[in-house]
C-alpha cells in the first residue's frame, strides 16, 4: 500500500477538531472466508480512486432525507492516504451549504447478484453524521425507489455502539425498513476497523458484524415483494443530518471520517443462478358498463412467461384513451397472472375507450413486448 503526505486542513467555524488519524489499519487477511470465492474488490492500494470502480455523486439539496451536506470529489472530502479511503465530512461554507462530504457508488461500472460483500471500516461518530455502506438495485433508473430494492449492509448514525441492517422495498420502505440494530459491547466503533457485511442468497439476506450473525431476512419476514432477485452496485457515503439521525449540534465535532481499508465481494461456487425469466402479454379485456348515467370501464391483463406459465407479482403500467382522471393506471398480477381490474371513466364526447399496456415489471425478469399476443383493448360505446 503505497504512502501519501498527510493532508492537514483548518476549516474555520463550528465546533471544529483536527481530523481523525488515518493511520493504515493492522493487515486483513486475505484469505477468503469458508464456502466463498472472491470474485470482486477494492483494496484502495492506488494513490486515487479507481475510476474503473467508482463514480462520485456531487450535490445538495436534501438527498432524499434532509441531509446538510454538499457532496463533493475534492479531496478535501474525497481521498485516499495510506491505502486507506477516507470520506471526509467538514463544516465549511460551501455553495450554499454549511458542510460538505462524499459519496461514491459502483452503478454502471461494477454489479452484483448474490454473494457476500463485505468492507472493513472505521465509523465516524457524533449526533448528526450518517455514515452508510449499501446497495441499491440496478434497474433504479427504470423502475424507481424503493421497487429497486435497497439493502444497508451498515448504516450508523453517530451512535459509539450500534448500526443497523435494513432492507427497503414496495410496502416497506423509508420509516418502515425491515431490519435490526445491533449494538457492540466494549471498544466505541469510532476507534477500531471491523468487517461489515451480508450473505446474500435467492431466499435471504445475513447480516455480519465482525464474525457475528445479528439479522436474517426472508421473503417471508416482508410485508412486500421481495426484490432481491436481480444485480445491485454499491455506495459508501458519509452524509451530515437527515430525518433519522438528527442534526449536529455543539456536541458534534469536525471534521468527522469514514475510514474504507477495503470492499469485498465473494461468490458462492454451490450456488446457480436461473436464467432471468421473461415476461409478456397474453390478454388484453376491456369491457364498458353503464352506472348512473355514466359509462365505465374496467380492464384486466393477464400475463405469463416463456413457457405460458401465470406469472404472480408482476406489475403491469398501463395508458387510456377517452377516459377523465383518475383512471387505474397500476395493478399487480395474481397467482393467476391476471392484473386489475383497472377502472376509469369515460368522457361524454369520447365514442371510442381504450386502454394499452406500457411496461410489464417484475424483479429478475424482462418484459419481451414483442412476444405480446395483445398490447390494447378497444371499445366503442
Amino acid at each position: 500500500m503505497s504512502l501519501l503526505l498527510l493532508v492537514f486542513v483548518i476549516v474555520l467555524g463550528g465546533c471544529q477538531s483536527s481530523p481523525g488519524s488515518t493511520t493504515a489499519p493492522q493487515p486483513a487477511s486475505n484469505a477468503a472466508p469458508d464456502g466463498w470465492e472472491l470474485v470482486w474488490s477494492d483494496e484502495f492500494d492506488g494513490p486515487t480512486l479507481n475510476p474503473d470502480n467508482w463514480l462520485a455523486e456531487t450535490g445538495a439539496g436534501g438527498w432524499g432525507n434532509n441531509e446538510l451536506q454538499f457532496y463533493t470529489d475534492r479531496p478535501e472530502n474525497l481521498r485516499i492516504e495510506d491505502g486507506v479511503l477516507v470520506i471526509e465530512a467538514r463544516q465549511e461554507e460551501y455553495r450554499g451549504s454549511r458542510y460538505t462530504s462524499a459519496r461514491i457508488k459502483t452503478q454502471h461500472k461494477q454489479t452484483f447478484e448474490y454473494g457476500r460483500i463485505e468492507a472493513r471500516m472505521k465509523l465516524p461518530t457524533g449526533k448528526g453524521i450518517w455514515s452508510a455502506f449499501w446497495m441499491l438495485g440496478e434497474d433504479m433508473p427504470r423502475v424507481g425507489w424503493p421497487r429497486a430494492g435497497e439493502i444497508d449492509i451498515m448504516e450508523n448514525i453517530g451512535e459509539p455502539h450500534t448500526v443497523h441492517g435494513t432492507v427497503h422495498g414496495p410496502g416497506y420502505s423509508g420509516g418502515g425498513g425491515v431490519g435490526k440494530a445491533y449494538t457492540v459491547a466494549g471498544q466505541r466503533l469510532d476507534q477500531d476497523f471491523h468487517i461489515y457485511a451480508i450473505e446474500w442468497t435467492p431466499t435471504e439476506i445475513r447480516w455480519y458484524f465482525d464474525d457475528v450473525l445479528f439479522n436474517t431476512i426472508t421473503p417471508a419476514k416482508l410485508p412486500g415483494a421481495w426484490v432481491y432477485d436481480h444485480p445491485f452496485f454499491i455506495l459508501l457515503n458519509l452524509a451530515v443530518g437527515g430525518a433519522w439521525p438528527g442534526y449536529p449540534d455543539a456536541t458534534t465535532e469536525f471534521p468527522q471520517q469514514l475510514l474504507v481499508d477495503y470492499v469485498r465481494v465473494y461468490r458462492d461456487p454451490a450456488l446457480e443462478t436461473r436464467p432471468q425469466q421473461a415476461l409478456y402479454a397474453s390478454d388484453v379485456r376491456l369491457s364498458l358498463s353503464q352506472q348512473e348515467g355514466a359509462t365505465f370501464a374496467e380492464a384486466w391483463v393477464t400475463v405469463v412467461d416463456q413457457d405460458g406459465n401465470p406469472v404472480e407479482g408482476a406489475v403491469v403500467s398501463a395508458g387510456w384513451l377517452g377516459v377523465s382522471r383518475g383512471a387505474t393506471e397500476e395493478a399487480t398480477t395474481n397467482a393467476d397472472g391476471v392484473a386489475g381490474p383497472f377502472t376509469a371513466r369515460a368522457v361524454s364526447s369520447a365514442r371510442e375507450v381504450s386502454m394499452c399496456i406500457s411496461t410489464i415489471y417484475k424483479s429478475g425478469a424482462t418484459y419481451d413486448k414483442s412476444q405480446n399476443r395483445v398490447t390494447c383493448a378497444f371499445q366503442s360505446r
